[in-house]
């Protein structure tokens, strides 16, 4: 929600007048691991860097089992949908690998720490992506990784820090599930991290996740229909028509808003908003196309 942070952004003009893209960054990423260490308090023998999650991920087998409504990209043999309970979506952990999202994209919602203990204590093996977390005020099970061998924690800074172009993923494990490739991050990305102010960037995180809650407690008072409770930089909530109608009109006036194809478990009428500052704008602009159908307040 605080866009890029400006020492981020120096960072990367530094990378560049120092032309670092003319040199293979260090082989073993020591410096970046022990940076993103200090930034989240973790051995950094126990991180290890990927292009992305979505490397890692890319890099697992099919083997897992997977809660729904989640994330579509993960390696699942098995896809069970979890129960709706009033404003919030409950789930559960079956089998003896599961691989989910926490907080969940795209209910938003928190897997209970009894949940995920129990299991992890059962000496059942979690991947657990927490590329939310840092936008939550849910806890991170990081901590965790030292007491359970069989947890895998998997982290980014493309949501938090709104750089998606760099590619920075991480996971935090005693037992590291895949082998990476070499030179998966480039030489500007690993400049960047490797340099980075951890102290400015926990400060940076802290001020995101005050700036989601406010947002989210302002977009409860004036949404009007259906909204789940939510610990993630996201909502989800419940239109009386099919969201695809919705966007028809977003769409005109520049908006659009997340519909649930290809979200197992979630309606035709279900949508995903992301708590953002013009989100105010949004409802407004929905009210001023059809009153009648929405009645939004303004």
């Amino acid at each position: 929600p605080l866009g890029v942070p400006k020492e981020i952004e120096e960072l990367i003009k530094d990378a560049i007048n120092l032309k670092v893209y003319r040199y293979y960054p260090q082989y073993n990423y020591k410096c970046l691991k022990e940076n993103i260490g200090e930034i989240f308090d973790v051995n950094p023998s126990y991180i290890e860097i990927y292009n992305g999650v979505s490397e890692f991920l890319s890099l697992l087998t099919d083997e897992y089992s997977c809660p729904q409504p989640n994330y579509g990209e993960y390696p699942c043999y098995n896809k069970y949908t979890v129960k709706e309970e009033g404003n919030s979506y409950v789930y559960d952990l079956r089998g003896t690998k599961v691989i989910t999202s926490n907080p969940v994209n795209p209910t938003g919602s928190l897997i209970d720490e009894s949940e995920i203990l129990e299991f992890l204590a059962d000496k059942r093996e979690l991947v657990l992506d927490e590329s939310f977390m840092d936008l939550s005020d849910g806890k991170s099970f990081r901590n965790k990784i030292e007491e359970y061998p069989n947890l895998v924690v998997l982290s980014s800074f493309t949501k938090s820090l709104s750089i998606p172009g760099l590619r920075m993923g991480f996971s935090f494990s005693i037992k590291q599930k895949v082998r990476p490739i070499p030179w998966r991050v480039n030489s500007i990305a690993n400049y960047v991290f490797s340099n980075a102010n951890p102290k400015k960037i926990r400060e940076f995180l802290n001020k995101s996740k005050e700036k989601v809650i406010k947002i989210r407690d302002n977009f409860e008072k004036m949404f009007p229909f259906k909204i789940y409770d939510t610990h993630a930089p996201f909502v989800l909530v419940e239109f009386p028509i099919p969201t695809k109608i919705i966007n028809e009109f977003l769409i005109e006036n520049g908006y659009y808003i997340r519909e649930p194809e290809g979200f197992i478990g979630l309606r035709d009428t279900h949508a995903r908003i992301s708590l953002r500052d013009d989100v105010q704008d949004l409802v407004k602009v929905l009210n001023s196309l059809s009153p009648k159908t929405f009645k939004l307040k303004s």
